[in-house]
C-alpha cells in the first residue's frame, strides 16, 4: 500500500553522473550540458503532469510527511530524457501511493453506492406499496361504478314494481266496485230482514217506527207495488194482535221481496267471485315484486355505502404511501448525489492525477547507467 510503501534516500534521487565518487569531476560546464541541463529543470517545473502527481502525493492520507516529501523532492527529476535504475524505483513507489488514493475513492465510491442499494430498496419497497394503494383504490373504484349502476338498476326495477302495483289495485277497485256495492246492499238487507222487519213482524214493540226507519232506505230500488209502499208506515207500527189478513199480506209480500233482492244479489256476487280472485292475485303477486324489488334495492344502496366506504379507506391508504414516497425523495437524491459526487471524485482523480502520473511513467527512455554499471 501507500502508506507501507518503502521509502530511499534522498540522495538516491541524483542522477548517477552527479555523484563525484561514481564519476570523474568534468571539465567546467561544457556547451552542450548547459543546453540540456537548463531546458530540463524548466520543463520539469512547469511540467502539469508533475502537478498532477504532486496533487495526488498530496492526497495520500496513509502517507508519513518524511515520505511523501522525499517523493516530491524526486518526482521532478524523474521527468528526464533518460531514466536511471533509482528513478525508476522512485516511480513505482509513486505509482503505488497513486493506486494507493485511487483505491481510496473507489472504496468511497462503492461505500456511497452501498449506500444507495439500502435507500434504493427503500424507495422500492414504497413505491411497491404504493402501486399495491393505488391497485386497491382502482379496483374498489370499478367497484362503486359496478355497484352504483346495480343501484340504479334496482331502484327502477322498485320503481317499476310500484307502478306495476298501483295500476293492478286500480283495476282491482275497478273491477271489484259492482260486487262491492252488491255486497254491501246484501249486507244491508240481511240485517234489515233478521233485525228490524223481524222485529216489526213479531209485533211485541209498543212503537216500531224507529225499525220501519231503519227499512225504509232499504226498500228504494225493489220495485214494490205503489200501494204496498203506501200500506207500509201504518201496517210497520201496529202490534201484532191489532194487525189483520191485509196487514199480514203486506208483511209477507215485503219479506218476499226482500229474500228475491238478498238471493239475486248473492248470485251477482258469488258471478263475480272468479274474476275479483284473480283481481286479488294479481294485487298480491304486485305487492310481492314490489316487496323483491324494494328490498334487492335496500341491499342495493347498503352494498353501495361499503364500497363507497372502501373506496375512501383505499383513497386514504394510497395518500399516505404518495406521501412517503414523496418525502421519502429527498433523502434518495441525496444519496444519489453523494454517490455521484464521489464518483466523480474517482473520475476527476483518474482522468487528471492518474493521467499525469501515466504520461511521467510511460516516457520512453532507456535507462541510465548506474553506479557500478558498464
Amino acid at each position: 500500500s501507500a502508506a507501507s510503501a518503502p521509502c530511499i534516500r534522498p540522495s538516491a534521487f541524483v542522477p548517477a553522473r552527479s555523484r563525484t565518487h561514481a564519476m570523474p569531476a568534468q571539465k567546467k560546464g561544457t556547451k552542450r550540458e548547459a543546453e540540456v541541463a537548463v531546458p530540463v529543470a524548466k520543463k520539469a517545473r512547469s511540467d502539469p503532469a508533475v502537478a498532477g502527481v504532486a496533487e495526488a502525493l498530496e492526497q495520500a492520507s496513509d502517507l508519513s510527511d518524511a515520505c511523501r516529501r522525499m517523493l516530491l523532492a524526486g518526482l521532478p527529476k524523474c521527468v528526464v530524457g533518460e531514466r536511471h535504475e533509482m528513478q525508476a524505483a522512485v516511480v513505482t513507489m509513486i505509482g503505488q501511493v497513486v493506486s494507493g488514493v485511487q483505491a481510496k475513492y473507489q472504496e468511497a465510491v462503492d461505500a456511497e453506492n452501498f449506500k444507495l442499494r439500502d435507500v434504493e430498496a427503500s424507495k422500492a419497497e414504497l413505491q411497491e406499496t404504493l402501486a399495491k394503494a393505488e391497485e386497491v383504490l382502482a379496483a374498489d373504484s370499478k367497484d362503486v361504478e359496478a355497484k352504483t349502476a346495480i343501484l340504479a338498476a334496482a331502484a327502477e326495477s322498485a320503481m317499476s314494481a310500484k307502478i306495476v302495483l298501483q295500476e293492478t289495485q286500480e283495476a282491482q277497485h275497478t273491477g271489484d266496485a259492482e260486487m262491492v256495492e252488491a255486497q254491501e246492499s246484501k249486507a244491508g238487507l240481511v240485517k234489515g230482514t233478521e233485525t228490524d222487519l223481524q222485529t216489526i213482524v213479531e209485533g211485541a214493540a209498543e212503537d216500531n217506527s224507529e225499525h220501519y226507519e231503519a227499512l225504509l232506505p232499504l226498500l228504494t230500488g225493489l220495485g214494490l207495488d205503489q200501494s204496498l209502499m203506501s200500506a207500509l208506515p201504518s201496517v210497520c207500527v201496529k202490534k201484532a194482535t191489532d194487525r189483520g189478513a191485509f196487514d199480514a199480506m203486506v208483511l209477507d209480500q215485503l219479506r218476499k221481496t226482500l229474500r228475491e233482492k238478498i238471493d239475486a244479489l248473492s248470485k251477482s256476487i258469488d258471478a263475480s267471485l272468479p274474476a275479483a280472485q284473480e283481481r286479488e292475485s294479481a294485487v298480491a303477486a304486485a305487492q310481492a315484486q314490489l316487496d323483491a324489488a324494494t328490498a334487492s334495492q335496500q341491499a342495493a344502496d347498503e352494498a353501495l355505502r361499503a364500497a363507497n366506504a372502501a373506496e375512501v379507506s383505499a383513497a386514504t391508504a394510497a395518500k399516505v404511501a404518495k406521501d412517503a414516497v414523496t418525502a421519502f425523495e429527498p433523502a434518495y437524491s441525496q444519496a444519489m448525489q453523494a454517490r455521484d459526487a464521489q464518483a466523480q471524485k474517482l473520475e476527476n482523480f483518474r482522468l487528471y492525477n492518474v493521467g499525469s502520473f501515466e504520461i511521467i511513467r510511460d516516457q520512453a527512455a532507456a535507462p541510465a547507467t548506474t553506479v557500478g554499471g558498464a
